[in-house]
């Protein structure tokens, strides 16, 4: 009995009740951690998909009069899929594989509602941004000396939970570079 005594003594109750805290805490950092992470790879892997989508049609539309709006709409369709994304820009550049430079681009942004002017509007819901040079009826998808196309997808992944460094907002880009295809197969 007294041996049981001794083991449930009130300062061994309190050392157990520290150490529930640390190990709880602890145990709550790392499943917070889990589920922060499993969220910005989802969204991650999804703008991933959107800017491999956007230039897998940019390679295959080719020199078209609407082949910018063809691309983001396909990397907005793409972007469905996400939740806590903002889209910041969307940029269509020319790559040049050999030097590994970039070239020529259009950059486009989001529509606005309210703060835009929808005259300047591009494809629905996209703003070109100023200094957007390069001209979708000029790419070259003739010879062996085709025109590389790239997407590159910025965008804001907010984080949910707030809970220590997983708080506020962080920025990422992702892009891909596909060849122009041509037009005739034969």
């Amino acid at each position: 009995m007294r041996r049981l005594k001794r083991l449930w003594s009130k300062e061994d109750r309190g050392a157990a009740l520290v150490e529930m805290a640390v190990v709880l805490s602890l145990l709550l950092m790392i499943a917070l951690g889990a589920f922060e992470y499993g969220m910005a790879f989802q969204s991650w892997f999804g703008v991933s998909a959107a800017s491999r989508e956007g230039a897998r049609v940019g390679a295959s539309v080719g020199p078209t009069v609407d082949a910018d709006c063809r691309i983001l709409e396909s990397v907005a369709a793409a972007l469905q899929s996400t939740s806590g994304n903002e889209v910041r820009t969307v940029t269509i550049f020319e790559h040049d594989p050999v030097s590994g430079m970039d070239g020529a681009f259009n950059a486009y942004r989001p529509f606005i509602s309210g703060t835009d002017d929808p005259v300047n509007l591009r494809c629905s819901s996209w703003f070109i941004l100023p200094g957007s040079s390069w001209s979708e009826t000029g790419r070259d998808n003739t010879g062996a000396d085709r025109d590389w196309l790239g997407v590159e997808v910025e965008f804001t992944h907010s984080w949910i939970t707030g809970y220590l460094w997983w708080s506020g907002t962080v920025d990422w880009s992702n892009r891909s570079i596909m060849r122009i295809e041509p037009i005739n197969y034969s």
